[in-house]
């Protein structure tokens, strides 16, 4: 009898899956775009390489009576908040979150999140932003913008030895897909067994806090289905992240022991180290199961397209992979240097284009233009309720030497209304309300 309901069980799910596959070959296909920044596995590796030395003891002066089962908690929530920035290229995130986050008001929305924090968690989510703060801002600016050139030659030659991800953003994705693969495989990465794999938690309310703090916007709002996208994004990172890797190794072994004739595959079982995905799902879903296995089947065969087109990148050189470990290792050094200050009460995070490492201004980073441009008329479409003197400070002050782009139709037009946009955002007066969230 156990047998048989066993079977009908199995012929059910079978079917549905059979029925539901176009559907889900179109979702990995079509729903995903590349990510830009550090890729996740990195943001992960510097939480990992600091969390002993730096962030767990930060954690326990500011909280001493944390358990360790408190701390390990906390862990999920610094993963949480290293890659939470990334979520817009997801399904279902939102790209106006990470656009903002990347490229308006970066350090603003940090020192926000740290300040509004109010338990261990919500701490360590915000530390775990800070780290991908400084590994955007070094990662790009000594590792990817100067390695893009060194593998792609072809590139390089439209545009030079410095390439950022609004030159191109194919081989920026490719190339730090690359690095993951890279560094996963050296075994340079803590790794375990590919169903443990680390979960993440998300700290909802210190997010919704410093993100209206910072840009004057529920953040709710800038997400169709905030839950969604956090569920969808944890989906993501368990199932399709690690299988498109597993794919990478498979398709470029031959051309990644070349650089590291150690490598195996043996050696190369992807997942960072566990540490609470059980508590918050609960063992049973830390299986596999039958639909991931198949993903990981179909995954090789799949038109390299969406997320996969990834799977076409180059093995780093030698020199790529220098450039990489020094830019993770300078990260490292910043990140402790400023949990240090942080410490102390001295930390000041300067507000920087996170794909250049550069402070923001009009001109520099046609991204941060366009970021800040799509600020200004949300805000306006609002009338400008709710702002607080510095988000309002900061909109004029970045404005104030800024030049159309364009001399364009569409370019004219645009500057017509951010120049209208502008002379509303000076007759508009502080909320109150707003104001005392950062005068508190």
């Amino acid at each position: 009898m156990h047998v048989m309901s066993f079977k009908l069980k199995i012929r059910h799910k079978t079917i549905a899956f059979i029925k539901s596959l176009p559907i889900l070959v179109f979702f990995i296909l079509h729903n995903s775009s590349p990510s830009k920044a550090y890729s996740l596995l990195t943001h992960e590796a510097i939480i990992d390489a600091c969390w002993k030395t730096s962030i767990e003891p930060l954690l326990l002066k500011k909280y001493p009576g944390a358990t360790p089962d408190q701390l390990l908690e906390a862990h999920s929530y610094a993963y949480g908040g290293a890659i939470m920035p990334d979520i817009g290229y997801c399904p279902f995130g939102s790209m106006i979150y990470t656009n903002f986050v990347h490229n308006v008001r970066t350090g603003d929305y940090v020192q926000a999140l740290l300040e509004e924090a109010e338990n261990i968690n919500e701490y360590a989510f915000a530390l775990g932003s800070l780290a991908h703060y400084m590994g955007d801002n070094y990662g790009h600016s000594l590792g990817t913008n100067i390695a893009v050139p060194l593998v792609y030659p072809k590139i390089k030659a439209k545009y030079g030895d410095v390439i950022t991800y609004a030159d191109n953003h194919k081989s920026h994705s490719r190339m730090e897909f690359a690095f993951d693969v890279l560094q996963t495989a050296t075994g340079n990465y803590a790794t375990k067994a590919y169903h443990d794999f680390i979960g993440f938690n998300i700290a909802r309310p210190v997010i919704e806090k410093a993100f209206y703090r910072t840009y004057g916007l529920n953040v709710n709002d800038v997400f169709g289905n905030m839950d969604l996208a956090i569920s969808t994004y944890r989906w993501a990172i368990k199932w399709l992240l690690p299988n498109i890797v597993r794919t990478a190794w498979a398709n470029k072994k031959s051309e990644l022991r070349k650089i590291d004739p150690g490598i195996t595959g043996r050696k190369f079982s992807y997942k960072m180290k566990n540490r609470t995905y059980y508590h918050e799902f609960g063992k049973d879903l830390q299986k596999a199961g039958f639909i991931p296995t198949v993903i990981s089947v179909i995954i090789p065969i799949l038109p390299k397209v969406g997320p996969l087109a990834k799977l076409r990148f180059k093995a780093p050189t030698p020199e790529a992979e220098k450039l990489f470990i020094k830019s993770f290792d300078t990260t490292l050094v910043y990140y402790d240097s400023a949990l240090k200050k942080l410490n102390s009460g001295l930390l000041k995070l300067p507000n920087r284009a996170l794909d250049t490492g550069e402070k923001t201004a009009p001109g520099k980073y046609s991204i941060a233009d366009n970021n800040y441009a799509g600020l200004l008329l949300k805000l306006n479409e609002k009338s400008f309720d709710h702002i607080n003197s510095g988000i309002r400070d900061n909109l004029v002050s970045f404005y104030s030497s800024a030049k159309p782009t364009t001399s364009n139709k569409k370019g004219i037009k645009k500057w017509k209304e951010i120049t209208e946009a502008l002379n509303a955002l000076n007759l508009a007066s502080v909320d109150a309300s707003a104001q005392l969230m950062i005068n508190k």
